[in-house]
């Protein structure tokens, strides 16, 4: 594991219980006197959308002022960054964060939108992803199904949920270490690929382990190996990326909440303390947890430096990968 990789691993150990210290600031002055409106770059129903719905609607219901999130997806994830950049910077406008806005710059040039423009609010959650087959290939491990690949180059097809995704550059990632070429279908989210997976169209996939699931306990697809840093409770049997002979590809999905650059520290501190409130909320955590999700919780200053670590870690895989939108 190199330096910056286990910086990564430290900023994601704010996982622990105590993380949240939530509850100690005063309201600012006035604020919020309106709804506060979250815009997620995804359409409804991708993990982004259901992990912010699982912390945001409990938290609407103990603030002053609704919570509202509103779907824009299109252009990769261009349309809701680029709206949220140019929104007054005063706390009614926060985005539903993704890991596209660490590495779009790198991805798009033309991208309006830069990780510079905006803050870390709070670092949610980190739900697990994990490496699928279809049913009819015949490999029962990651090492086999790397061995059946290398043996006929270009014959599988790869799911591609959404180019610049986390799920994307991570099977880049993987890729580029052992070596194997497949044949990448480009889908506009997870829900669309699932379908072409299930029915065997796509023979190999890293996806959310919550939306693949119900396909691997019908047999349809098989588990090698769960993305995470631990088995999870859903899939015991699996073994983890590292466990199964990858241990420099763990790469982990996170979710969270940021404000244009420029909103006022004191709101930028007030919102984050309500968000790892609700992190503590045990309906939110029930919800989250049956997902196998991990519960972050990173305060403003973490979450803005965990968005800036991967900017650097991802920038390099992308130029050299060649990957663009």
């Amino acid at each position: 594991m190199n330096r910056r990789q286990f910086h990564l691993r430290l900023l994601l150990a704010g996982l622990v219980p105590g993380m949240a210290r939530a509850g100690t600031a005063p309201s600012p002055d006035g604020y919020p006197d309106r709804p506060i409106r979250i815009v997620v770059p995804y359409p409804a129903g991708g993990v982004v959308d259901v992990v912010l719905r699982a912390v945001c609607d409990p938290l609407s219901d103990a603030l002053p002022q609704r919570i509202v999130i509103e779907n824009r997806p299109g252009a990769d994830g261009r349309i809701g960054l680029d709206a949220v950049a140019r929104a007054p910077a005063d706390g009614y406008t926060l985005l539903g964060v993704a890991p596209i806005l660490a590495v779009g710059e790198h991805l798009m040039p033309e991208m309006k939108a830069r990780s510079r423009d905006f803050v870390g609010v709070c670092g949610l959650a980190a739900p697990p992803t994990v490496f699928v087959v279809h049913d009819t290939v015949p490999a029962r491990t990651l090492k086999e199904f790397v061995a059946l690949a290398a043996a006929r180059p270009g014959e599988f097809n790869a799911a591609n949920p959404g180019t610049g995704s986390s799920i994307h550059l991570a099977q880049e990632l993987f890729f580029e270490r052992t070596g194997i070429r497949l044949t990448n279908v480009s889908y506009k989210g997870q829900p669309p690929a699932l379908l072409d997976l299930g029915s065997g169209l796509l023979q190999f996939a890293l996806i959310s382990q919550s939306l693949v699931l119900p396909l691997i306990q019908s047999g349809k697809v098989r588990a090698l190996a769960v993305n995470a840093a631990g088995r999870t409770r859903s899939l015991p049997e699996v073994p983890t990326i590292a466990q199964a002979g990858y241990p420099d590809i763990l790469v982990q999905s996170w979710y969270g909440i940021a404000a244009p650059a420029k909103t006022p520290v004191p709101v930028v501190e007030w919102l984050s303390q309500q968000f790892q409130r609700a992190l503590a909320m045990p309906e939110v955590r029930a919800r989250l947890t049956a997902t196998d999700a991990e519960i972050l919780a990173l305060d403003a200053a973490r979450f803005t430096e965990l968005i800036a670590v991967e900017n650097r870690r991802w920038g390099a895989l992308i130029h050299k990968r060649g990957i663009r939108l």
